[in-house]
């Protein structure tokens, strides 16, 4: 006999509350019998509840994970997810959902949303590298439990994956396409590289200028790829050989979409300022014109946004850091605003920079020269014999730098040499000191230390390599980093404990599975990792690399592990540093989130009428210098690996090529990978069999994934060897190496 269901008018009341219930944002999967709980339903309503239950699993409607827990298939609409489609070397589309969409899958896949999501090409709608896009995301099981049958099982939370629709196309990423010319059809074809440009081009006219084939040519979209469509476009600009260094640097420049001149209002506004400092413009800040203020920086450094000075206070010490006033010249509304607001950051190539501001600024009045007067924002700082910041008082200054010294000089000081001026050497060698303190003390915070030497390509007069130098991350860089990383932090603190709007470096904790990964290697060298669960974990198996041939290569793989740090209106914290409340304060010449926090900053220095930008504007300014952060990141990353591309192609030819230390990284029965760790994964390294050592027999061991020689030696994981290039593909980033016969 049938159990008689409560009346049918009970229903949609109860199927409106469970839906209800369902959507909460703290709701996860639960039971028939815990809904019940959780909904406060009587027992003659149970049945009901089981009914509904059955009938929404049968639409659809519902997923029914392990234990017999409920949770609704969620569709993201009707709010669409927005985001940023990056296509990778190996061709995969990914979808970067923005921040408020994270929360919206998180919430539909009942667990933390991935950083990214792979989107099928049949559901692209053509969307390519760079494109901000609207998209649908639909939730469904693993294929091992929809399938059913033998082995088949309910799915738990985290076996959901969410499927991405691309619906829209908002923004296209690259408003013009770089790429090779060559002959064919009726005017010629571009060839692209397949991330940022299409693979194949029809030119739908003649280019004005005639290109030679394998001339690099911009060209402006006409058609985009998509289904079986060809990409078609007009031949804009013919920037001339490839094989030449500056005209490849352009094609980087032009990719990436970066500007290299001002527009005119902006020169006439940066023409408009004062050259030197005033009288009126002195007004009501302190004058520390007599302090003993010194710059460190690089010695082809031409701005200088940052300088110190520094005493001992008690048991500790009192640290001044002075920040160049950039916001007093760069005013919220004007010109010169929206131009740096839209570059975001300065851009660092070989053979050039591509500034955030007009030399007049950045070159001129806003650099704190040596012995020139010169306006900026003081974070005073009180710091305890443990490296503690007891107290920060923050004001608007004016300053004369007494020296202008580069990380040689004041490393020399450090050493015991001398820069000629007695005050100067006594303040560099207690700054030493407290150098060491503050470090001490973020280390004992679990920061995770990634120092790594870093590469530069030396150049001649036409940018052609020519050799290549190592910057060591000595006490004179670490001086000023721990001085800078002392103000970010003090002023971020601030700027939260008043509730005053700002923008925020943050840097999100890795995603815990390529955590897993990377344990899984460093026990491959013979580490004990542990769960690699905490901070504190991850930074005691860093300390035990340390020191290690390897250290490099697994500093590097760790970094491939971590978030993207990012900017933002919250204060999320700083996952590397160890820091709770963190900002950019200290280069506001080269970064306009610097620029913007300089503006919050005046509340703190005792101007109560500054005006503060509202939170929403905040967050697009956010989520853009971020972006174009990524873009300049990506530009110099690309510049640089094509310069030591180009000097490792030379070398491939010389009597007398350089020697470099690598470590084998994989054995496979075709050769062997091979990783630089001084090139610091500038260039993917390879041994062809054909290149082992000769006079003896070479075999592949599969059992052990080694290679073995008859005469006793072997290649195999995590070894060490000598090597010197022999070819170079610029396209992949390959080079093949040899070993140096031992």
């Amino acid at each position: 006999m049938k159990k008689k269901l409560p009346e049918k008018n009970e229903e949609r009341p109860l199927r409106e509350a469970l839906s209800a219930y369902m959507q909460r944002r703290d709701y996860t999967p639960q039971s028939s019998g815990e809904i019940a709980r959780g909904m406060g339903i009587d027992s003659r309503q149970r049945a009901l509840l089981r009914e509904t239950l059955k009938l929404w699993l049968g639409q659809g409607r519902l997923l029914k994970l392990q234990k017999g827990a409920y949770a609704l298939r969620k569709s993201a609409e009707p709010q669409p997810l927005t985001g940023r489609i990056v296509k990778t070397a190996g061709g995969k589309l990914l979808f970067l959902p923005d921040a408020a969409a994270q929360e919206q899958i998180a919430t539909l896949l009942h667990a933390e949303c991935p950083h990214s999501l792979t989107v099928e090409p049949r559901r692209s709608c053509g969307a390519m590298d760079g494109d901000r896009v609207r998209a649908a995301v639909r939730v469904q099981g693993s294929p091992r439990y929809r399938r059913g049958g033998k082995g088949a099982r309910r799915p738990a939370a985290g076996d959901l994956t969410a499927v991405v629709y691309i619906d829209e196309i908002l923004e296209r990423g690259h408003a013009r396409w770089v790429g090779t010319y060559r002959a064919g059809g009726r005017f010629g074809v571009m060839v692209g590289d397949g991330i940022t440009a299409p693979e194949l081009v029809n030119l739908v006219s003649a280019p004005e200028e005639r290109p030679q084939p394998s001339d690099t040519i911009v060209v402006e979209p006409v058609a985009y790829p998509v289904a079986r469509t060809a990409a078609k476009g007009r031949c804009v600009e013919v920037l001339g050989d490839a094989a030449r260094m500056d005209v490849s640097i352009l094609a980087i420049i032009r990719k990436y979409g970066l500007a290299e001149d001002f527009p005119v209002d902006v020169l006439a506004e940066a023409a408009a300022l004062p050259s030197i400092v005033r009288e009126k413009d002195i007004r009501g800040r302190m004058d520390c014109r007599k302090d003993c203020i010194i710059t460190i920086d690089p010695e082809s450094a031409r701005d200088y946004d940052d300088a110190i000075t520094l005493h001992r206070a008690g048991g500790g010490w009192q640290l001044d850091v002075h920040i160049a006033d950039v916001a007093h010249y760069v005013r919220p509304g004007t010109a010169l605003d929206a131009e740096a607001q839209k570059r975001g950051n300065s851009t660092y190539l070989p053979d050039r920079v591509l500034p955030m501001l007009p030399p007049k600024l950045c070159d001129g009045i806003c650099s704190l020269r040596q012995g020139e007067d010169r306006l900026t924002a003081l974070c005073r700082m009180s710091i305890d014999a443990r490296g503690a910041v007891t107290h920060a008082e923050f004001a608007k200054a004016v300053i004369r730098s007494r020296r202008r010294l580069t990380y040689a000089q004041a490393l020399d000081v450090l050493q015991g040499g001398t820069c000629g001026d007695r005050e100067v050497d006594a303040m560099l060698r207690e700054a030493g000191k407290l150098t060491q303190t503050l470090r001490a003390r973020r280390m004992r915070q679990a920061a995770l230390n990634l120092d790594m030497p870093e590469l530069h390509v030396l150049a001649d007069a036409e940018g052609n390599p020519t050799g290549v130098e190592f910057t060591e991350s000595d006490a004179a860089h670490q001086l000023i980093e721990e001085c800078m990383l002392a103000a970010n932090e003090a002023v971020a603190h601030a700027l939260n404990a008043r509730a005053l709007p700002a923008i925020y470096r943050v840097h999100e904790e890795p995603d815990p599975a390529k955590l897993h990964e990377f344990g899984v290697q460093l026990r491959s060298y013979g580490y004990n990792a542990g769960m690699l669960t905490t901070r504190e974990q991850l930074a005691h198996a860093m300390e035990q690399v340390k020191g290690h041939p390897e250290e490099e290569p697994l500093k590097v793989a760790l970094l491939r592990c971590m978030m993207r740090a990012r900017y933002s209106p919250d204060p999320l914290g700083h996952y590397g540093l160890a820091k709770g409340d963190y900002c950019h304060f200290t280069s506001p010449i080269r970064r306009y989130a610097d620029l913007v926090v300089h503006r919050a900053f005046l509340r703190l220095a005792g101007d109560a009428s500054a005006p503060l930008s509202p939170r929403g504007r905040l967050e697009g300014v956010s989520a853009h210098i971020s972006e174009t952060e990524r873009t300049s990141a990506a530009a110099e990353t690309e510049a640089d690996r094509l310069m030591l591309a180009r000097y490792l192609e030379r070398e491939c030819t010389s009597r007398q090529p350089r020697v470099w230390d690598g470590i084998i990284t994989a054995c496979w029965p075709q050769g062997i990978t091979v990783d630089i760790p001084q090139l610091r994964g500038g260039v993917k390294g390879y041994i062809s069999r054909g290149a082992l050592p000769g006079n003896t027999h070479w075999f592949y061991e599969s059992h052990t994934a080694s290679w073995r020689a008859s005469d006793g030696r072997s290649m195999q994981p995590g070894q060490a060897l000598k090597l010197i290039p022999t070819a170079v593909d610029e396209a992949s980033g390959f080079v093949d190496f040899k070993p140096v016969e031992r």
